[in-house]
């Protein structure tokens, strides 16, 4: 789906190609079924290709082999039979074949997702069904809906993505029940993300934004050709959170290769569901390696900060955590629940590739918008120079003061975050009976809440606003973090580095785009939402 051979690779080189392309995912502002025909076809073709190759199948077997066929036929048709049975008179795509579902959804994601997206906008309910791998899908893209399978978590439970139990790991953070991961959450929030965790990576990640800019707008001008940001932002998101979270631990090589397989990691989300070969196999092992990068690192952490010193990353953090619940709860630092080598890897493995790829969307995005609102890219320079001076230095120690700080930035952050949601959906699994209004769900049926359709039917993001009266800045009405238990408990990290990076660039840089503004519905997934086009000139205006 749109994906280069230079992110495969994982290439150095930031030069934007003309060779790549991407499939509109709608051409609408908002989008809505077209009457006619032709609206929304795309399963209906599908059922047209895999039926005709079916059908010359069976006329090209002997008498003996048809057999087999019609007993895969009556297969078949007693498949139909009951997702139309369950779908009942929910609004939906025709039946199509279970492994076809899932290789439009993996080829075509776009057309895919819009064209779900397209019926259940126009449904009353904001619902539509499908079916992926021979479960049975509601797709939701109503805001109270969504938010009904967000926040209940004894009925729901996150499913992610038909390969993530093989790339997250069953004991993975996600997948916890509401205890465990309550009691897990009270060690992680307040350690890692109080205001001085953050103000901490604020200072990483200005330190990593100014220098890959630096290198950015120097390559554009001595080449005079265009990066593609949605690459060169990957790195430099993946470098900030590597410094926030392990800095001390890391070396040149393993930063690289920390980056190269989290990028394998992801693209383990693009790949079939087949985990012994293909991209997902690779990803299991690219996930195998980070984890272990990061369980080597564990003893070191709890031995720097068990010495008396200060932490100096999300690591050693944690494990000021650990010895701090150890000592509240009477037991030994290695008994603290779900705090083992194996969970702290796994669960810094998720916190990595969140503000690597999630991040990267809302950057990316961010560069987007602006250069299309030049107007706020000035009221936000104004403002950050009249608190820090024109030379902008030491943006991070303003972002969490209690005077002098930089609110309309930080609103531009938070608005940005509702404008384009990164993460286009959190599916859920039903653990047990449950009804939308009055349509019934059955166990085991995978809801998905679209974040980004939701926030469009809330009225919450369609047109950006930095100014606007409703802002939401704790996300209830557009839930981009997820909700209930399992929001993301990365949110204010995320804010913090968007607002570093736009303090920075609306004070030292602008970005020049190349070729016209995509449709704001002309987007790519991998596996978040990104432009379909993302070539620009990163120039600095200092001279």
């Amino acid at each position: 789906p749109a994906i280069k051979q230079s992110d495969a690779a994982g290439a150095d080189s930031f030069a934007a190609s003309d060779t790549s392309s991407t499939t509109s995912a709608a051409q609408q502002k908002n989008p809505r079924p077209e009457n006619g025909l032709f609206a929304n076809t795309f399963h209906w073709e599908l059922n047209f290709y895999s039926f005709t190759f079916l059908a010359f199948v069976y006329m090209f077997l002997s008498e003996n082999y048809r057999a087999y066929m019609k007993v895969v036929f009556a297969l078949i048709a007693l498949d139909a039979a009951r997702y139309y049975h369950l779908k009942g008179s929910m609004a939906s795509v025709p039946y199509t074949l279970p492994f076809v579902t899932v290789i439009a959804m993996l080829v075509q994601p776009e057309r895919f997702w819009a064209e779900m997206a397209n019926i259940a906008m126009a449904s009353p309910d904001g619902l539509c069904t499908n079916q992926l791998v021979g479960k049975f899908v509601v797709f939701c893209t109503d805001p109270k809906t969504c938010r009904q399978i967000l926040t209940g978590e004894g009925t729901y439970q996150i499913y992610a993505h038909p390969n993530a139990k093989w790339l997250f790991g069953e004991k993975n953070l996600i997948y916890m029940d509401k205890e465990p991961h309550k009691a897990i959450r009270k060690v992680l929030t307040p350690a890692l993300f109080s205001s001085e965790a953050l103000e901490n990576y604020a200072r990483c990640q200005e330190m990593v934004i100014r220098r890959y800019l630096e290198r950015y707008s120097k390559q554009c001008k001595e080449t005079n050709k265009p990066v593609d940001l949605r690459i060169a932002f990957r790195s430099m998101a993946a470098a900030a959170s590597q410094e926030s979270f392990l800095g001390p631990y890391l070396n040149d090589e393993m930063r690289v290769s920390l980056e190269a397989d989290i990028l394998e990691f992801t693209m383990g989300f693009l790949s079939p569901p087949i985990p012994f070969m293909f991209g997902l196999k690779t990803a299991i092992e690219a996930k195998d390696r980070i984890e272990k990068v990061i369980q080597d690192m564990v003893p070191k952490a709890k031995k720097y900060v068990s010495e008396g010193n200060e932490p100096r990353c999300m690591l050693e953090r944690w494990a000021a955590s650990i010895f701090q619940t150890a000592k509240e709860q009477g037991i030994g630092h290695n008994e603290v629940l779900n705090c083992n080598e194996d969970d702290i890897g796994r669960t810094v493995l998720d916190f990595l590739f969140a503000a690597q790829d999630a991040t990267n969307s809302a950057l990316t995005y961010a560069a987007d918008v602006l250069e299309a609102h030049p107007e706020v890219m000035e009221n936000m320079a104004t403002e950050v120079e009249r608190i820090l001076g024109k030379d902008s230095k030491d943006i991070w120690t303003k972002l969490y003061a209690e005077t002098d700080n930089i609110p309309y930035t930080q609103k531009v952050s938070n608005q940005l975050l509702h404008h384009k949601p990164p993460v286009p959906m959190i599916p859920h699994l039903t653990k047990k009976e449950s009804y939308f209004g009055s349509h019934f769900i059955p166990k085991g049926a995978v809801v998905i809440p679209s974040l980004f359709y939701a926030a469009r039917e809330s009225g919450s993001s369609i047109d950006f606003l930095p100014d606007r009266e409703d802002q939401d800045t704790q996300f209830l009405k557009c839930m981009t973090f997820g909700g209930g238990q399992h929001k993301c408990p990365g949110r204010r990290y995320a804010e913090t580095q968007l607002t570093v990076f736009l303090a920075l660039v609306s004070t030292n840089y602008r970005f020049e785009r190349i070729g016209d503004r995509p449709h704001q519905d002309d987007f790519i997934y991998f596996p978040t939402l990104f432009p379909s086009r993302n070539e620009y000139l990163v120039k600095s205006i200092r001279g």
